[in-house]
């Protein structure tokens, strides 16, 4: 016969033990490590070339193209572009810089919708730039590709406007044009300039690190 008290303590029990694996779960779920807290101090004031990669895309694969490679750069529909967590991701880093208080100079993106929207939804314009445009080859066998990584190591080395950190909307391979990598959706490496005509890499940053400790 079915013993249906059995069943509900069974059942409550069942789900006991169900919050509490959930619990444990939710507890050992690492956390995102924030960025330092000098460098914090330091962004405050200014002095960086923040190098992004756009935000989150649905895929790896344009839908289609202009012929030979070349997207249509004038219509988004031909294009990779962020999804809603994409949006979200960028809303979020640029609400992390104004409760910073970080101060955004120069915003300029590559003409890929990605990019610019990655720049309008953290920052709220940009100025586009055809030369921030990597196309994820090697440089040593594309030499238009490492035109476009002399041109950003250039830009790495030109000052901010005083007080200001000058941002840059870019692709994965950006960190590898400053040794630190090829960079995840949404993530940026700092850039810090000497006013002497170099540059030298400060730090790579997650998208969810920009907070202070």
């Amino acid at each position: 016969m079915f013993n249906r008290r059995f069943a509900v303590t069974g059942f409550a029990a069942a789900l006991l033990l169900g919050t509490l694996m959930s619990s444990h779960s939710r507890a050992e779920d690492p956390k995102p490590t924030p960025i330092a807290a000098d460098l914090v101090a330091e962004l405050k004031h200014g002095g960086f070339n923040i190098f992004f990669r756009h935000g989150i895309t649905p895929n790896y694969k344009d839908p289609l193209s202009d012929g030979q490679d070349n997207p249509r750069h004038t219509d988004c529909s031909y294009q990779r572009n962020l999804s809603d967590e994409g949006i979200a991701q960028a809303r979020a880093i640029g609400l992390a810089f104004r409760e910073l208080e970080f101060p955004v100079g120069i915003v300029r993106a590559s003409p890929m919708c990605r990019s610019m929207d990655t720049a309008w939804y953290a920052f709220g314009r940009y100025e586009r730039d055809f030369a921030l445009k990597l196309n994820g080859t090697n440089p040593e066998n594309d030499p238009p590709e490492a035109k476009i990584w002399k041109h950003m190591r250039n830009i790495a080395k030109i000052l901010p406007m005083p007080g200001t950190n000058s941002i840059f909307l870019s692709h994965g391979t950006a960190g590898e044009v400053f040794g630190a990598g090829y960079l995840d959706e949404g993530e940026a490496v700092l850039v810090k300039p000497d006013g002497a005509g170099n540059w030298k890499l400060i730090a790579r940053v997650k998208s969810d690190q920009w907070r202070a400790q």
